[in-house]
């Protein structure tokens, strides 16, 4: 497939320069660079357009395009909390708020960015977190009172049952395959709905019925990549990526993820999985390179990937980068578990020796 967004990406100073992004009609041109940037692999970029908005307009800050955009550069970073704020800044306004609002209920069904259903990187305990997703439920409902137009939408649709699905309750899941199944139709038809493939495989995981979580995800490997439907298919071969990958499929999971990549070269939980593939193979210096570029994705705030990432420089004996990443994770997160008496403290004795 063609990588439109790599194409766009390329083209991005030549035909929308930073230097033209200020004030409210160019703040949509803002978003598509923005996720074009991202997409591409240029984070830097994505950083660039953003100063350049403020420069080029001050009052940019109180802008709801601005803050629609720049919630969107902090989810992408996986800051869930900033990405929040922002989008909460542009939940009122007629032009951006409803977009706002159902980034607002992606975020606060799944803060984290876990792979919904999944079984490998993001197991959760069910029992310890029924209150948090009960309260997330309630949350996002709340915000989908707020979305103005609802007749005939299909994104509304799809927000409805993704918060049926993530309120864990086995009545609401069962309601949520109910209604999206006949959207999907049957194996052997067009995919009309990406979307709905993905709830439908995250209420098929909820419902340990991981054979036909599969079977539907498997309808949209080859589905037409577009901008529209990006976030959907990502997150589609994301989680068959993981089913594979709980299959001991290194080869199938790694060529999916190959996919993801190819589509959005930053793709944070993509090098995760690779890392953990070449973990696992015990393949260190691979997996490192990996969890190296998930970890700098993330703009090193993450303390799972930078505890995988230094784990992995342990093994294959690159333990000043090793202590490097221990140090950053403790100053950020001082009480992490494990990681200086597990690895940081280990690296030193192995200088020591």
């Amino acid at each position: 497939m063609v990588f439109e967004a790599s194409f766009a990406a390329s083209s991005q100073e030549r035909l929308i320069g930073p230097e033209t992004i200020s004030g409210d009609d160019h703040y949509h041109a803002l978003a598509r660079c923005l996720e074009l940037a991202w997409r591409a692999g240029h984070v830097d970029q994505a950083d660039k357009y953003l100063r350049k908005a403020i420069e080029n307009n001050p009052r940019a800050p109180v802008d709801a395009g601005y803050n629609y955009c720049k919630g969107l550069h902090e989810w992408y970073s996986g800051e869930p909390n900033a990405a929040l704020q922002a989008f909460n800044r542009a939940r009122r306004d007629l032009e951006w708020g409803e977009r706002a609002l159902y980034n607002m209920i992606e975020i606060v069904l799944n803060p984290d960015n876990e792979i919904i259903g999944g079984e490998v990187l993001d197991r959760a305990d069910d029992r310890g977190d029924e209150a948090d997703r009960e309260m997330a439920a309630k949350t996002a409902e709340r915000f989908l009172k707020e979305v103005t137009f609802k007749n005939n939408n299909s994104k509304y649709v799809l927000m409805e049952n993704s918060i049926l699905v993530a309120s864990g309750v086995r009545s609401n899941v069962q309601k949520a395959l109910d209604r999206l199944l006949p959207i999907v139709g049957n194996e052997g038809e067009k995919v009309s709905s990406v979307g709905a493939v993905l709830v439908v495989a995250r209420a098929y995981m909820l419902m340990k019925q991981t054979p036909k979580a599969k079977a539907v995800l498997k309808r949209v490997v080859g589905h037409p990549w577009s901008l529209e439907d990006a976030d959907y298919l990502e997150k589609c071969w994301l989680l068959l990526a993981d089913l594979y990958i709980n299959q001991n499929k290194s080869e199938q999971a790694t060529t999916v993820l190959r996919t993801v990549l190819q589509h959005n070269a930053s793709s944070i939980k993509a090098f995760e999985f690779l890392g953990y593939l070449r973990e696992r193979e015990q393949k260190f210096h691979d997996a490192a390179a990996n969890y190296d570029d998930a970890w700098k994705l993330s703009r090193m705030r993450n303390p799972a990937i930078g505890y995988k990432l230094a784990y992995n420089l342990l093994k294959c004996k690159r333990l000043f980068d090793c202590i490097e990443v221990c140090h950053h994770v403790l100053k950020l997160y001082p009480t992490y578990p494990k990681i200086k008496k597990e690895i940081m403290d280990k690296a030193r004795m192995s200088i020591r020796s």
